[in-house]
C-alpha cells in the first residue's frame, strides 16, 4: 500500500519557449521548473505563473509519501495504472526522495476514488 498527501493549492502547468529566460519561481506549496532543447515548462500555483506563459490551469497534486530509494521500480504505475482505468489525465513528476502526480481538478473525486480502490491511502 502507498500512502499520497493531496496538496492544498490548485496548480497550472505552463510553458514557455526554450531560449526563454529561466523564471524564478521559489514561492508556494509546490513549484518545478524544467528546461529541455525544446521547451521550459514548470507547475505552480495560479500567482507565480511567468509572464507570457502559455498555461493549463486548474490541476490538483498528490503527493506520495517517501522517501523511495532510487532503485526501486513500479512506484508510479502502482498509481497511474487505476488511473489510467478510470480515464483521469496525469501529469507526474519526481525528485530525488519522491514522485508526484497531478490530476485535473475537475476529476479529483474520481481520481481518489481509483487510487483507494486500488489499495493506497489518501491523506490532506
Amino acid at each position: 500500500m502507498l500512502t499520497l498527501k493531496l496538496l492544498p493549492a490548485t496548480y497550472v502547468i505552463w510553458q514557455l519557449p526554450s531560449d526563454a529566460p529561466t523564471p524564478t519561481i521559489a514561492a508556494g506549496t509546490f513549484t518545478t521548473v524544467i528546461r529541455t532543447t525544446d521547451e521550459l515548462s514548470g507547475v505552480c500555483e495560479v500567482d507565480h505563473v511567468p509572464a507570457g506563459a502559455t498555461i493549463d490551469a486548474g490541476w490538483r497534486c498528490l503527493q506520495f509519501i517517501g522517501p523511495f530509494d532510487l532503485t526501486l521500480t513500479g512506484i508510479m504505475v502502482r498509481v497511474a495504472t487505476p488511473l489510467a482505468q478510470a480515464g483521469v489525465p496525469i501529469f507526474t513528476l519526481a525528485t530525488y526522495n519522491t514522485d508526484y502526480i497531478l490530476v485535473p481538478q475537475a476529476r479529483l473525486v474520481d481520481a481518489c476514488d481509483a487510487i483507494q480502490q486500488a489499495g493506497h491511502q489518501i491523506i490532506e
